[in-house]
Order: C-alpha cells, then structure tokens, then sequence
C-alpha cells in the first residue's frame, strides 16, 4: 500500500509545480521512507532530480518499493482543486489502477480519482559532470538577473571566475547583465578550480527559476565551460536539482 496525508497542500502543490516545467509524464519511485523522481523533458535538453522525504508530510506510508507513472499537469489540475485549509489524503487503489485524491473540512469531504499510466522502461540515467566552479547565491537575487536576460534575448551566458558569478544577455533590443563579486551579500559562496563559462536557452531557465523559486530560498549553481549546468535548489527538506544543457556556437 501507499498512503500520504499532508495539512500543507502549499508546500507540496508548488514542489509538483516545479516538477511540470520539466516533466510530461512522471514516474516516481516511491520508497518506505522518501519519493523521489529523475526525468527529462521531451526534447532531452532539461533533467530535474526531485526527492521529498516522508517526513514532509503529516503521514507517509508505504510498504516496499512502488512505482507512481501519472500525468504530472492533470496530477496538479486535481491539486490545485485542493484548498489551503483543507486536509489532503492520496493513495494508490492497485485494484481500479488509479490514484486518489482526498481533500476534507470540518466533515465536508471531496474525492478526486486520477488514470496510473504504465511505467516506461527507459530508466533516466543520472547524470554524472565534474563541475569546475560553484556559487551559492539567493534565489530572489538569481531570478532577477535571469528575467532581466529574457528582456534582451532568448540565450543567457554564464561566467564564474575566483572572484565573481556573472549573468549576461545581448540581442536586438540591448543588453542585461548581472555581476556579483565576492563581497556581495546575495552571493553565499563561491569556489573555483578553473574558470567556467557556457550559455544557455532563457526558455527553459526562466520557467525552471520561477517554479523553483517559490520553494527555494537559495540555488547552488555548477558549472564547467560549455557543459550542462546543475541548479540545487535547497530546500528545508529533500531535494530539487536541475540540469540544462548548454547551447553551443551561440
């Protein structure tokens, strides 16, 4: 069986949320003790690494190891059904092949039932890239300079050096760019063996850092030159980490 109860539908909604600018269709793997989901879009240009540990939740039940395909956009058109004061309930019925959802309030109760899809057999591998540099820096702050890249052009460049992180645009209209040393308060931390630098498509990066944004209050960012890029997005508890592969010749 598994069986999850959450008091915080926020919390949880926005995470699926940040999961949906990725993925299509999610297989999650779920645990006794944690869910987790590695998926790639479509076009296999974005990767996000999703982990949520049980205790996330008010409860979390489930015996071995079970397999979780659904539609991760009508998965979140049921969840945000849900409302804020409302008590969520979900569960697998193996029998009928469907997902329940089932919110509550002082005795009113409403239940939602969702299609399982069949689990594909191309298991994601994940990704392994030695990065050459490192920076933790707010995501507000980072989310910013990212919107402001999407005023002047579809294509963003990344720069880390030992004493700066630069984000910089240029296209038709202008320019936009974004620069903190070592001494800016936005940036927590920075470490550097070489010098790293790539570019990479606005479309994607944009939705990623708005999604994630709202969970997240700091992204680690690491980067080799003209290699995907891996955005960590902390979070108080479990993990959300994406990966983007870089444009070439832009």
């Amino acid at each position: 069986m598994f069986e999850l109860e959450t008091s915080k539908i926020d919390a949880f909604r926005n995470l699926i949320k940040a999961l949906s600018v990725i993925v299509e269709e999610g297989g999650f793997t779920l645990g006794e003790d944690r869910m987790k989901l590695l998926g790639m879009d479509p076009s296999h240009v974005a990767m996000v690494d999703f982990e949520l540990p049980k205790e996330s939740f008010d409860k979390y039940t489930c015996e071995g190891e079970k397999k979780l395909s659904i539609n991760i956009s009508e998965f979140l058109k049921f969840l945000d059904r849900v409302e804020r004061d409302e008590y969520m309930k979900m569960w697998l019925n193996e029998e009928l092949m469907k997902l329940v959802i089932e919110c509550s309030r002082a005795g009113h109760t409403r239940q939602f039932m969702m299609p399982l899809l069949e689990a594909g057999e191309e298991e994601v591998p994940s990704p392994k890239i030695f990065f050459k540099a490192n920076a933790r820096v707010l995501t507000r702050s980072f989310r910013r300079a990212v919107r402001d890249a999407a005023l002047v052009s579809e294509h963003v460049k990344f720069e880390v050096t030992s004493e700066e992180l630069k984000i910089s645009a240029e296209g038709d209209v202008g320019s936009a760019m974004a620069k903190w040393d070592k001494a800016a308060e936005d940036l927590l931390g920075l470490k550097v063996e070489e010098k790293a630098s790539a570019t990479f498509t606005l479309s994607y990066l944009e939705d990623i850092v708005n999604a994630a944004s709202v969970s997240s209050e700091v992204v680690s960012l690491e980067l080799s030159s003209d290699m995907p890029i891996k955005l960590n997005f902390e979070l108080p508890q479990g993990r959300l980490v994406y990966y983007l592969a870089p444009c070439i010749g832009v």
